[in-house]
């Protein structure tokens, strides 16, 4: 701020040369001389690029998961970019046999889907890319953390961590406030959880739609059709979750679905209708109920995979759950319905370190893939790799959560509730206006304020409002003095060279 403060004349010299300069005409008279100043043209271009891939949205206020979200985001972003063909060498690859046809239109066809989505995940947050039409970037603030309002969002539950933890959240709040509107009107929900048997060797692909495609045989088949029928389960809501480990040094993928069974009834009346004695017997109903569903789908389809017949584990906090290969409990707390939302297991790997022999969601890789992990070799970091892209184009259009088609209307209409499900972007606007504002940025300010991640997460980390405007009034400041400086600075320089010319 003292080198600043000394070049202050120097600003006010150029104000009186061109009072234009205050409203933020410098960068573009600056860019209009393609030979001005080049290397202050890299570093404003460097700081671009180090803020093109923030975190926008609802940040946290601690400086430290703002970066972390940074840093996973750009890591997203060279993982998806490590292993691509140029279509040029990828076509001289295929005439010179060493790719075969069918790998050619694999390769080709996963590599463009790959980059088509690192596209989209690069402009996420991108400076001037504004999701309103005044191209304003809000401060907000709630009772527990500060947030950034008005930048696009890439929306790729599968690539981008930031979007993923947001759009989580939003179906897990939703599921959420349907329960809380169905248990006052009487309603019964069960959890229940399909899953399938999984080898290392195995890639993503295999595992991923064979529990989708078992999960749709349970659910269609006439036993539980009947099922439902008797015990008036109206809708099923589901999710899809994917975990990945490793195991003997090879990626081990484990995806499972997660649904709610959702009865008009209360779960003690379903437990009469079925002449059952209590929670306990009615999860062990359901669960042998589905695993056997799930073992004649694999059978049909002479798949040479077991499911574990359910047995009782004890589980959190003296909970007994019924574990096997499908299952299913009463006794869920509704917190759990969470690994639908920001603190899930499908997205706690944004926040929580991962280990390289242990179980994570997918957004783990990034973290074993990262510079700064020194406990993974150059070869793990490859697998990592590799594996992150397999999971983005294998996830591709499998949503993680949806709603029992119907459901909503039924709600609303049965128990005069206002439930709606609302598009992603349009919640995610929503979730953006909870809280006071602190502070609008224009486009010109926001230009100025120069975002990144270390700067952004040290504003949104100072405890008082007063502090917060402080500091970006500050940087303002601070940074327009630097292109006042440059630019007058090039003025100065085209009119020496000049003068020498003549």
């Amino acid at each position: 701020m003292q080198n600043c403060t000394k070049k202050l004349p120097i600003l006010e010299e150029i104000k009186s040369f061109n009072p234009k300069l205050s409203n933020i005409n410098i960068n573009t008279d600056i860019n209009a001389d393609k030979n001005a100043d080049k290397n202050a043209d890299k570093n404003a271009d460097k700081n671009r690029t180090s803020s093109s891939s923030l975190g926008n949205r609802e940040i946290g206020c601690h400086y430290e998961n703002v970066r972390k979200k940074y840093d996973r985001k750009q890591i997203a972003q060279y993982a998806l970019t490590v292993g691509n063909t140029s279509d040029n060498l990828l076509h001289k690859r295929h005439q010179k046999n060493t790719l075969s046809k069918t790998e050619f239109k694999l390769k080709s066809k996963k590599d463009n889907a790959i980059k088509k989505i690192n596209q989209t995940l690069c402009s996420c947050g991108r400076d001037f890319h504004y999701m309103n039409e005044e191209k304003i970037v809000d401060i907000k603030e709630t009772k527990t953390t500060r947030r950034v309002k008005g930048l696009k969002s890439c929306g790729n539950n599968a690539a981008c961590p930031v979007c993923a933890a947001k759009l989580s959240t939003i179906r897990g709040n939703q599921l959420s406030e349907l329960m809380e509107a169905g248990r006052k009107n009487n309603r019964g929900y069960i959890m229940a959880i399909t899953t399938i048997p999984h080898q290392p060797a195995e890639g993503l692909s295999t595992p991923l739609n064979q529990v989708i495609d078992m999960s749709r045989y349970i659910f269609q088949h006439k036993k539980f059709r009947n099922f439902k029928k008797l015990t008036k389960c109206r809708f099923v809501h589901g999710g899809l979750e994917n975990m990945v480990s490793f195991k003997n040094g090879l990626i081990d993928w484990h995806p499972h679905k997660n649904y709610i069974l959702d009865f008009d009834i209360p779960i003690k009346e379903v437990i009469a209708v079925l002449g059952l004695n209590n929670e306990a017997e009615l999860s062990m109903y359901i669960s042998e109920l589905m695993t056997s569903l799930g073992q004649k789908y694999l059978d049909s389809k002479n798949i040479d995979k077991k499911l574990l017949k359910p047995y009782y584990s004890s589980g959190v906090n003296g909970r007994i759950i019924v574990k096997g290969g499908v299952s299913a409990t009463v006794d869920f707390q509704d917190s759990y319905i969470a690994k639908w939302g920001l603190e899930a297991e499908m997205t706690a790997s944004i926040y929580k370190d991962g280990r390289i022999d242990g179980s994570m969601h997918p957004f783990g890789l990034l973290d074993l893939i990262s510079d700064k992990n020194k406990e993974t070799t150059k070869e793990q970091k490859q697998q990592c790799i590799k594996a992150f892209q397999e999971f983005v184009y294998e996830s591709k259009g499998k949503w993680w959560f949806y709603f029992a088609k119907g459901s909503i209307a039924y709600y609303n209409e049965q128990y005069g509730t206002e439930l709606k499900v609302r598009k992603d972007e349009e919640e995610l606007e929503l979730l953006e206006d909870n809280g006071d504002l602190i502070y609008s940025l224009s486009e010109e300010e926001w230009k100025f304020f120069e975002p990144s991640p270390r700067k952004l997460g040290f504003a949104l980390s100072l405890p008082t409002r007063k502090e917060v405007i402080e500091f970006i009034y500050d940087e303002i400041e601070k940074n327009r003095i630097k292109i006042a400086e440059r630019y007058f600075n090039h003025r100065i320089s085209t009119y020496l060279r000049q003068r020498k010319k003549e």
